[in-house]
């Protein structure tokens, strides 16, 4: 899932490069993906980046689960 989530992050970032709003809030929510221990982390990140970034990617953010950040 959090791969998933990365993929699609990255492709909104692609797509969305003639704003700058996709870049920053991507890129901020990629780092929490990295560095977040609890999904609870990334609750803001992934409501900012459905309506900053793309849709599914954000709703994949919103999905991650405790245990694939563990990983």
């Amino acid at each position: 899932m959090k791969t998933a989530a990365k993929v699609f992050i990255i492709l909104a970032m692609i797509f969305g490069c003639i704003a700058i709003l996709p870049l920053i809030f991507g890129g901020i929510t990629l780092s929490k993906l990295k560095t977040a221990k609890k999904a609870d982390e990334l609750i803001v990140w992934g409501i900012l980046d459905i309506f900053f970034c793309g849709l599914i990617g954000g709703i994949l953010v919103l999905c991650i689960k405790d245990e694939d950040l563990a990983k």
